[in-house]
């Protein structure tokens, strides 16, 4: 999915890098790669606070997401095969809105649905 302009955000090309970054000993290449998309599409400078910030919330999406049937935002299996529906997408976003609200809520609400692709229906 090519991504509009109004959707290249500091956050959105941020988590794109992180989404994929399942070890912390893979943090300087996902350091150097969003230091160039940032650089390369004029989204602002390189923020180390900003970025641990968006890191930890996609380890908690990560990590709530790996619960599946111990989540608490679980709602059930709709078919034989891993579903979108399985989550209850909106209190999984408004958690995350109350529990990380340094991370904007339009990015939030975009992140959700990629998340359970990459982290649950993969």
């Amino acid at each position: 999915m090519k991504k509009t302009k109004e959707q290249q955000t500091y956050e959105s090309e941020t988590l794109a890098v992180l989404a994929f970054e399942f070890r912390s000993s893979v943090q300087s290449e996902s350091e150097r790669k969003i230091k160039r998309r940032l650089r390369d599409k004029k989204l602002g400078p390189y923020d180390q606070t900003r970025i641990d910030a968006i890191r930890n919330f996609k380890d908690d999406v990560l990590r709530e997401l790996s619960k599946a049937t111990k989540s608490k935002f679980w709602l059930n299996t709709h078919g034989p095969y891993a579903d979108m529906q399985d989550w209850d997408l909106n209190g999984l976003s408004s958690h995350f809105e109350r529990k990380h609200p340094e991370i904007p809520k339009e990015e939030i609400g975009r992140f959700m649905p990629y998340a359970i692709y990459l982290y649950y229906l993969r």
